[in-house]
């Protein structure tokens, strides 16, 4: 009996390290987390809770520091289910309207939503089919974030507003539970004047590159 329930665990232990299984714990909020989220019910629109003016996002850490989340022009377009959606959510080093989002608040969660440029109006979702890949020695990472028509079951998130920055982490799906993140050493190139990288990636835990400076869109 003993040799049968040690099959069983021995069975049942490598299912942790699946990932969307098992996530890292969401970050402490900083102590000006509520009046931050507060601060982003600026405008009133039907069937939400709220939703902000236009924002940029900005890594606080790296080479790719001070950049903005961006889509690069030459996002590829494909389908999430019956929603028409777009790879290619990037950093630019310089910001454009397609550099500004709003947070649109809603039961479920955050909507990232692109206030300007050829997507407005799409929301940053998630592809639970793409494929996870090793970011270094200790860190898993998946190319999974889409820029997505409508919304999706898959493009809510929970902001916490740590002392380093805004943490984006999962609410559902399989990352559930993953934050937003980027590839540090991945290339750029030259898009219409300015440097573009497209490494924005979700990572198993909060690491240097999930920390983003928030700031009212010029």
């Amino acid at each position: 009996m003993m040799k049968r329930i040690a099959l069983v665990l021995l069975s049942i232990a490598p299912l942790g390290g699946l990932p969307g299984l098992t996530s890292a714990a969401s970050p402490p909020a900083a102590e000006g987390h509520d009046a931050f989220l507060k601060g982003l019910r600026e405008l009133e629109e039907q069937e939400v809770k709220s939703t902000s003016k236009a924002r940029t996002l900005s890594p606080v850490v790296s080479r790719f520091k001070g950049w903005f989340i961006d889509v690069t022009g030459k996002a590829r377009l494909g389908k999430l289910g019956d929603v028409e959606v777009v790879e290619g959510i990037s950093l630019a080093s310089e910001a454009r309207d397609t550099s500004a989002w709003q947070f649109v608040e809603t039961d479920k969660g955050y909507l990232v939503r692109a206030a300007g440029g050829k997507y407005k109006g799409w929301v940053i979702a998630r592809d639970d089919s793409a494929k996870t890949r090793p970011e270094g020695p200790h860190l898993t990472v998946t190319p999974a974030l889409r820029l997505a028509k409508s919304p999706t079951d898959n493009c809510h998130w929970k902001l916490t507003l740590t002392k380093q920055g805004l943490v984006l982490e999962a609410t559902s799906g399989k990352y559930k539970g993953w934050f937003w993140d980027f590839g540090g050493g991945d290339p750029s190139h030259k898009e219409s004047g300015r440097e573009v990288a497209v490494n924005v990636l979700l990572a198993e835990k909060v690491v240097a590159g999930s920390y983003f400076a928030v700031k009212t869109a010029r």
